[in-house]
């Protein structure tokens, strides 16, 4: 059945989405000619021009639709072709018949398992189900990769190029490198860190630091004249005297005060002789002079050796080196230098006490510290110029480590992600290969039943019985007869004229009817006469006189009794029309309590207002009589001008030819000006009927034209003494009355 029409405009009168929903096995839909009810017939019809509008079918399973409405009869009661023939089962093949009948219960147990299996597919609103959980699994995976995305977009963007704006692209790289991805997992802080160099702009090579070394000054700072006591030749006679002195480097002094003066001892003011001059010589000997000599030299290659670090260190320091840890180098380097001050001071102490034994504090472990330091900074260095020599490698090497580290972050959820996917496809499958297989076991039965029809069926049961309602109804000019070979129909007189081109509309219209009445219950080829059906009447009534009106609703009643009975291939019908007494005696059912729907019915309204057609679902039987209708209408706000008008007079002429009353003449003179051409336009009916257009009357005044004949009409009842009546139609409570 179907379980929802979808009507999307533009199409016809209807400029706003309409929407009928919870349809039921028999749908009323009542609505005046020009309103939108064939409309709705094509939409189910899915005719050109009405293919954009949606049938949502109860599981997801459509069945063959058969609609009688304009277009059926101005495309099958065609004068220059016969009526193509209804096919029936033939009444002596009861072997086929009863295998037929075996079969169909088989199909439709099939038919209710694939709609059980689309519902679960697919859900009866086709928008829910298991492909629809599959579905929903793409955009939550979505959302929680693009939100990893942007907590590190700032330092990855080159990593991310090409899918940084878009969280479908971003998620199906994730999926993509999920399964390729063979990278080395890095922290995020060493990401972060090599990012700021492979992907920089501009990216140059550095110079590496040099080396510090000082092998030198480590061999000078053990060298053997700093433990020695430099003294003079212990021989000569005065020796035991400066050793007794303990101050050889007193007497050295003093020795120079002496050369300047040889008469005056430099130590005690006394006069010397030539013999202690020659002893203070003595004593400061050759060998003495040499170690002296070598202690200066030494000295002064520990100050050049030390100057020439210094500067080393010096420029280290201001190379700009990126990966010099600056801060701790200048530390260690202010530290080295103090050592280097203290030794050259130590040094100098030597030679000006040369018997002195000294011992120089070694720079070897301050040096190790800051080449440590140095080196740290030469390995970045190296990796930093790899990196510019082969930049593009380690750009793809760095985005692959990127993406690693994204899948890492989002491993729980991708597991979690593929293992409901894996579940859902696999129970898809299950289902599609289940469905699959009922599809082909249902096209097998059908296929056994098509070979069986063909063997049984005949078009000569629906001629017979056509006829037979034409005669029992009067209808005694022509009848149905055989064409082309039994394979189609012929409308012919008695003396075998054809009869087509001389019906009258209602002929026509009754003739065509019971050829669809008959053709709902056949086919138009040999083959699908058993296949289930959705049938649709739109006003069958047409041109009809009353009492065909009343076979038409009879055939009708037996269609929808079956459908009710859920007997036969009929399985659902919507019946449309204008006409209330046709509509009326088509709803009677004594079953219905105070006109409420069954739950085996609906009830539609179809209404053309200003913006167009609507449609309104009742809990009841809307219509109660064509006057009341007409009052309901005047009701609404929203109504075209045209249409009011209308309504108003055929308002006036059942009213006012019934109760009788003030004449016509007499309640216009109660008007003037416009109000006076209104209330005319209105009696208009008296000279010319109810369905004229009187130009000479009135034309159409704007939007205040609804209101302006809404006063007059309402001041029309009141003139003839008769505005009880208004109030009671419209509902009004006398005091509101005379307030408006």
């Amino acid at each position: 059945m179907i379980g929802e029409i979808k009507i999307n405009p533009p199409v016809a009168t209807y400029s706003q989405p309409a929407t009928l929903g919870d349809l039921r096995r028999i749908n009323f839909i009542f609505g005046a000619n020009g309103t939108g009810k064939t409309t709705i017939s094509r939409v189910i019809a899915q005719t050109e021009g009405a293919s954009h509008c949606q049938l949502i079918w109860q599981g997801g399973a459509p069945l063959n639709v058969m609609v009688y409405n304009r277009d059926f009869v101005d495309r099958n009661f065609n004068q220059d072709s016969p009526l193509q023939g209804v096919f029936t089962l033939g009444e002596n093949q009861v072997e086929a018949e009863r295998e037929i009948e075996r079969l169909q219960p088989e199909i439709e147990k099939i038919d209710e398992q694939i709609a059980s299996l689309n519902n679960q597919l697919d859900g009866q609103d086709g928008q829910s189900g298991k492909r629809k959980e599959l579905a929903d699994l793409e955009p939550e995976l979505r959302e929680k990769c693009f939100k990893q995305k942007k907590l590190h977009d700032t330092y990855f963007q080159e990593a991310y190029s090409g899918v940084r704006n878009s969280a479908e692209k971003f998620k199906e790289k994730v999926l993509s490198e999920r399964d390729l991805n063979s990278a080395e997992l890095l922290t995020l802080d060493e990401l972060k860190q090599k990012a700021s160099t492979v992907y920089s702009k501009g990216l140059e090579r550095i110079s590496p630091l040099a080396n510090l070394s000082a092998d030198n000054l480590i061999q000078l700072e053990s060298h053997g004249l700093l433990q020695k006591a430099i003294i003079g030749n212990q021989d000569v006679d005065i020796a035991a005297l400066i050793e007794r002195l303990g101050n050889s480097d007193w007497v050295k002094q003093g020795r120079k005060y002496h050369e300047q003066d040889p008469e005056i001892c430099p130590f005690c003011q006394q006069p010397t002789d030539h013999h202690f001059s020659e002893s203070l010589t003595s004593f400061f000997s050759e060998a003495y002079d040499n170690d002296i000599q070598a202690l200066k030299t030494l000295q002064g290659n520990y100050q050049r050796a030390s100057e020439q670090l210094l500067a080393t260190i010096q420029r280290n320091g201001e190379s700009g080196n990126q990966f010099l840890s600056l801060e701790l180098f200048n530390a260690e380097a202010q530290a080295l230098s103090e050592r280097l001050k203290g030794n050259l001071a130590l040094l100098d102490n030597k030679l000006a006490e040369p018997s002195r034994k000294i011992e120089l504090e070694s720079v070897e472990p301050l040096l190790a510290e800051l080449q440590k330091t140095v080196s740290e900074a030469n390995d970045a260095t190296s990796s930093h110029n790899r990196t510019v020599t082969n930049i593009a490698t380690e750009r793809e090497t760095l985005t692959s480590q990127v993406w690693r580290y994204v899948l890492n972050e989002l491993a729980d959820d991708l597991s979690q992600y593929q293992s409901k996917k894996d579940q859902l496809n696999q129970t898809i499958r299950g289902m599609e290969g289940s469905l699959r297989a009922k599809q082909q076991r249902r096209g097998e039965l059908k296929e056994q039943i098509a070979e069986l029809e063909k063997q049984t069926t005949s078009i000569q049961p629906t001629i017979t019985a056509i006829n037979e309602l034409l005669h029992r109804f009067g209808f005694h000019s022509f009848h149905i007869g055989e064409a082309d070979g039994g394979r189609h129909y012929r409308i012919i007189r008695d003396n075998g004229d054809d009869a087509s081109r001389s019906l009258s509309e209602g002929e026509k219209t009754f003739i065509t009817f019971l050829y669809f009445y008959y053709l709902i219950r056949g086919a138009q080829s040999p083959s699908g006469i058993t296949t289930n059906r959705v049938v649709v009447f739109d006003d069958p009534i047409s041109s009809l006189d009353s009492d065909i009106l009343y076979i038409v609703s009879s055939l009708i009643k037996g269609v929808m009794e079956d459908v009710k009975s859920q007997t036969g291939q009929i399985k659902q019908v919507f019946l449309l029309t204008h006409n209330v007494y046709f509509h009326k005696e088509i709803t009677f059912n004594r079953a219905r309590p105070s006109d409420r729907a069954l739950n085996e019915e609906s009830f539609w309204l179809v209404k053309k207002q200003q913006q167009g057609s609507i449609i309104e679902r009742c809990n009841s039987n809307p219509i109660r009589s064509a006057y009341e209708l007409l009052w309901e209408d005047v009701k609404s706000a929203n109504v075209s001008s045209v249409s009011l008008q209308n309504t108003l007079r055929r308002i006036l002429e059942n009213y006012f030819t019934m109760w009788g009353g003030m004449g016509k003449d007499e309640i216009c003179a109660h008007f003037d000006g416009r109000d006076k051409l209104i209330c005319q336009s209105l009696f208009s009916w008296v000279n010319d009927g109810s369905h004229s257009i009187h130009d000479d009357l009135y034309i159409n005044h704007g939007d205040q034209t609804n209101d302006a004949y809404l006063r007059v009409f309402r001041h029309i009842f009141e003139k003839a003494g008769q505005l009880g009546h208004y109030e009671m139609m419209l509902g009004e409570q006398p005091a509101l009355a005379e307030e408006a």
